[in-house]
């Protein structure tokens, strides 16, 4: 009988960590019973299969992770499922959704995602075993092996692994920032995950001046790492759309200090690069290669450095700081900022939310104490 939750074999053994790949079938099985389990389970099923498909959410409702957790080589389980926290990282392009209404207040869009964990170190699964939360981590000294995926890249791909362009996030740290919210970088590759991964781990233990790598590196040293999360976040065979949505990514998350990539992403990383004269004008290099280009400057220029990204030397343009402030996902616009300012003067911020069509009153007050939007006069 054919599975209910059907994994595509090649993009699986294309992009899962070598430990993953033989338990596919396991995990299949364990998200039909997920499916079949309740209403939940088959309107996940229904919104992961689409492209498109995402859910809403505000905090305290479920985020549409389904997890599978492996304790070694024992059989698998669903991990319960998590709620959205106030604050929950999440970096979104400006979307038009079927139903026609903004996000509110806090509320952000997540994707149906299907995420295992292997776990391996003894340490961790003793406590496992023993219903044990809270342990000494310094002892742990195989971290953690987390995969996740946008299900419908799995359950209804549209391209070819050999002829598909990956975008991922490599996240790692210990205790509470697990599982999305330790330090992190984003890259892209046309490899295999198996090839890509053992590239950086050999950089790593190569000495690479990289902060990527020197940052894991540090924190092995430290015991820090107990857990290590390699977060598929698009596949594409578009080269234009894949460097909008990296330079996007990399830029809404460069004032966060666990971000790990050290110039831009996309075509203006690119820009960069020719820029400083890292990279010849002529010069067209794979979106994988960028790594070692850096590596080599760095090598030969260790006292020199990088020179300063251009995101600080933006961030100076009043015009494009306010073009970035106001054209972000449910944002004001210039006008309605410059609105508020005046209409304070004779409404009360719940009738000028309605006046202008902000979010709610929160957001107009916000406005009015000067706590967001000072930039834009």
């Amino acid at each position: 009988m054919q599975r209910m939750a059907r994994i595509n074999k090649l993009w699986w053994e294309h992009l899962a960590p070598k430990p993953l790949i033989s338990r596919r079938c396991e995990i299949e099985d364990l998200l039909a019973q997920f499916i079949r389990s309740s209403d939940y389970g088959q309107e996940w099923h229904k919104v992961a299969r689409n492209k498109h498909g995402v859910f809403r959410l505000k905090p305290g409702q479920v985020i549409p992770v389904v997890q599978v957790t492996f304790l070694d080589k024992s059989s698998g389980f669903i991990a319960p499922l998590q709620k959205v926290r106030s604050g929950h990282r999440s970096v979104a392009a400006k979307t038009d959704y079927t139903s026609g209404k903004n996000l509110e207040e806090e509320e952000i869009t997540i994707q149906p995602i299907i995420q295992v964990d292997l776990v391996t170190d003894p340490h961790f699964i003793e406590a496992a075993k023993r219903g044990i939360t809270s342990i000494d981590e310094s002892f742990i000294k195989q971290p953690s092996l987390l995969f996740s995926i946008p299900a419908h890249f799995l359950l209804s791909p549209e391209h070819f692994p050999k002829k598909a362009y990956v975008l991922y996030q490599h996240i790692f740290g210990n205790g509470d920032s697990y599982p999305n919210d330790g330090y992190f970088y984003v890259g892209v590759t046309t490899r295999s995950w198996q090839k890509r991964w053992a590239e950086h781990r050999r950089a790593i233990s190569g000495g690479s001046p990289l902060l990527f790598h020197r940052k894991f590196r540090d924190e092995q040293e430290k015991r820090r790492v107990t857990y290590i999360h390699h977060k598929v976040m698009g596949i594409t065979d578009d080269l234009e759309k894949l460097y909008n949505t990296e330079e996007f990514l990399v830029e809404g998350h460069w004032q966060d200090e666990r971000r790990l990539n050290m110039i831009p992403g996309g075509k203006s990383g690119l820009r960069y690069l020719r820029k400083n004269g890292l990279l010849q004008q002529s010069v067209v290099p794979m979106p994988d290669e960028r790594d070692r280009i850096l590596s080599d400057w760095l090598k030969e220029h260790p006292r020199k450095g990088l020179p300063a990204p251009w995101v600080s030397e933006k961030w100076q343009d009043n015009d494009w700081a306010i073009a970035q402030i106001c054209g972000r996902e449910d944002r004001l616009s210039v006008e309605q900022v410059r609105a508020i300012r005046k209409l304070a003067k004779y409404y009360t911020a719940e009738e000028i939310s309605g006046r202008i069509g902000a979010r709610n009153a929160a957001q107009v007050k916000r406005v009015i104490e000067g706590k967001t939007y000072s930039r834009v006069e």
